[in-house]
């Protein structure tokens, strides 16, 4: 019976930690970042599996720390909000003590992983964290209808962070590529999340794009941006050595896209704003996905013949 309920506990224990880590979108960063390591290898070379596996465990613990210390900053203002109101730190499942210390631990401890393996990776997540933890929470969410902009330059970085582990090039055009496909990407992800949670973001006071202009001009962002991520995806051959394969399953994706688009500026309820955000959302894994499969397949390929 003991042993019963010290599993329970430590099930709880988790499951609070996991949601203080917001871990969906860590899982999603590491997915990003493992893409962005797989297209940066150099076939000259084998795959360091050690480098790859550290680089990850480093983007990890940076990334859970963000978000632990970004629940931390704004507790009193997810309290305000049904969409947040169940968060942690806002149920009181977890101490702002314990919160604060679990975020810097694993801050500390990200950053030390990745300035083992390269300092300019270290310096990149530190960068992320700034942007995020500092400029974007601080000052841009509250202060610009705008502020996803400047909030999607922490997000972008971790795809960028990969591809330069990897090959140990900052500033290649592979690596910058990716980086903007993930910032193009971000916009119609989230104005799509502020126009359904227009009321939320009201009563929190923060001046999403729906609540200073209305949901009408925020969805003709969402089109420009939408086609802006569409026309990057489709052009990754010019800046990565993918061909028919992934033109193949791009085309396809983006015109999925642009249907659920579609779909969704003329019946803007539940059930179409909920379809065209899953797929923006799947489209990204699909993207990067198809290009790693591409190629790598020049390699294995090769590999088998």
């Amino acid at each position: 019976m003991v042993y019963v309920k010290c599993g329970k506990m430590w099930i709880k224990k988790i499951k609070t930690y996991k949601e203080l880590a917001k871990f969906e979108i860590v899982l999603l960063i590491l997915i990003c970042s493992l893409g962005g390591y797989l297209l940066g290898q150099n076939f000259e070379k084998n795959l360091q599996i050690a480098r790859l596996m550290a680089t990850l465990f480093g983007i990890f613990f940076l990334s859970t720390g963000a978000s632990a210390f970004n629940q931390y900053q704004e507790r009193n203002l997810d309290s305000k909000m049904h969409r947040t109101a169940h968060r942690p730190l806002v149920c009181k499942t977890v101490s702002p003590h314990m919160a604060l210390g679990f975020s810097v631990f694993c801050i500390c401890l990200g950053a030390f992983i990745l300035a083992i393996i390269d300092l300019k990776i270290c310096f990149l997540g530190l960068l992320a964290l700034f942007f995020y933890n500092g400029l974007y929470t601080l000052w841009f969410k509250k202060n610009s209808a705008f502020a996803a902009v400047p909030g999607a330059i922490p997000g972008a970085l971790p795809i960028l962070m990969g591809y330069s582990s990897s090959n140990g090039q900052v500033f290649s055009l592979g690596g910058i590529y990716l980086f903007f496909l993930l910032f193009f990407w971000q916009m119609p992800h989230f104005w799509t999340l502020a126009i359904k949670y227009k009321t939320d973001y009201e009563r929190g006071d923060i001046p999403t794009l729906p609540v200073v202009y209305g949901n009408k001009i925020t969805q003709n962002h969402i089109v420009l941006w939408c086609l802006a991520y569409i026309g990057l995806s489709l052009g990754a051959p010019l800046f990565l050595k993918v061909g028919s394969l992934y033109l193949c399953v791009a085309f396809l994706m983006c015109f999925k896209i642009v249907y659920e688009l579609n779909r969704f500026l003329k019946l803007s309820d539940d059930k179409r704003w909920l379809r065209f955000f899953l797929w923006v959302n799947f489209s990204l894994i699909i993207f990067i996905a198809s290009a790693v499969a591409d190629f790598w397949s020049v390699k294995l390929f090769r590999y088998w013949i």
